[in-house]
């Protein structure tokens, strides 16, 4: 086959594809408001273009050959994306059109995905937008199942089936009740904690599992005397002077005043934030869209 696919005409590919899924020029050449040797035509231009014959033909029937079955497939893809991403500029110029749905864990949820929601629907004020705050597992698996188009989570164990792309990286801060011996060090030593009794999330968190596995690498084992199901429950026990709490950098941008939040150093613990994506489904054009937002919004 001739490896120059410069110059393919759409109407060629299209004609091509319309015949294989028909089988039968006639019809095809019905199907697309032509006369059988105009069809004829196109078909062979076609595979004047690519090198190779892709249909054969007798006077009862018509197949694909060896080579046109391959190709037909990559053809039927193309054509697929170029109608979404004319469908998608026809919907988002309009600016009454278009949905999105993005899953998140909560801290993120709360933290930079909205600014990045926020940008792109200035953009295209038309468009509306969901966001859920899930655990790890939920957005993982909202993502994989279709109910929502892209997910932020941590690309430290991905499920099959979805991409995941690394935004960066984020600290986890001790938070501190205002009142606590430690609110006013700018820093403590990760083993000073060992001894204090703690707050944490449940074991069933993502983020828990994350902190565990750090610690345990650390060689660190803390003592915890309570725990909350969310982040942001985990917060305010904090607020209310149970105890500190080893908690994201980005859930403590918007943490209450009486929270104070103290720089680990000697073993940094940090998470690997991640933008999911499905492997094996092709993103709306309003979900490619608002990846570079995400990007952005992180990094700000």
């Amino acid at each position: 086959m001739n490896g120059n696919g410069a110059g393919l005409d759409l109407d060629q590919l299209r004609a091509f594809v319309t015949v294989a899924d028909l089988r039968s020029f006639r019809q095809a050449a019905d199907e697309l408001h032509l006369s059988p040797p105009a069809l004829s035509r196109r078909i062979e231009r076609l595979e004047e273009r690519v090198g190779a014959r892709l249909l054969e033909r007798t006077s009862r029937s018509v197949r694909l050959s060896v080579v046109g079955e391959a190709f037909v497939e990559r053809v039927r893809s193309v054509l697929e994306d170029l109608d979404d991403a004319i469908l998608g500029v026809n919907e988002l110029s309009s600016g009454h059109a278009g949905r999105l749905t993005v899953a998140a864990v909560p801290s993120a949820a709360s933290g930079f995905v909205p600014q990045a929601l926020s940008r792109l629907t200035r953009r295209y004020p038309g468009i509306r937008v969901r966001l859920l705050d899930a655990s790890l597992q939920a957005t993982a698996l909202a993502v994989l199942g279709g109910q929502a188009d892209v997910g932020i989570g941590f690309d430290d164990s991905v499920m099959p089936g979805l991409h995941a792309e690394l935004l960066g990286e984020e600290p986890y801060l001790l938070a501190l009740p205002e009142g606590h011996r430690w609110a006013r060090r700018r820093s403590l030593r990760l083993q000073e904690l060992a001894d204090e009794p703690m707050l944490s999330l449940a074991a069933s968190s993502g983020n828990r599992a994350v902190l565990d596995q750090q610690l345990a690498q650390a060689g660190i084992a803390l003592r915890i005397a309570h725990e909350a199901a969310h982040i942001w429950a985990l917060i305010g026990m904090v607020e209310a002077g149970l105890g500190g709490a080893l908690v994201p950098a980005m859930a403590l941008r918007s943490a209450p005043a009486g929270v104070t939040a103290v720089a680990l150093r000697g073993h940094p613990l940090r998470r690997r934030i991640a933008l999911l994506t499905p492997a094996e489904r092709r993103l709306t054009p309003l979900a490619q869209r608002l990846l570079p937002e995400l990007r952005a919004a992180f990094l700000a």
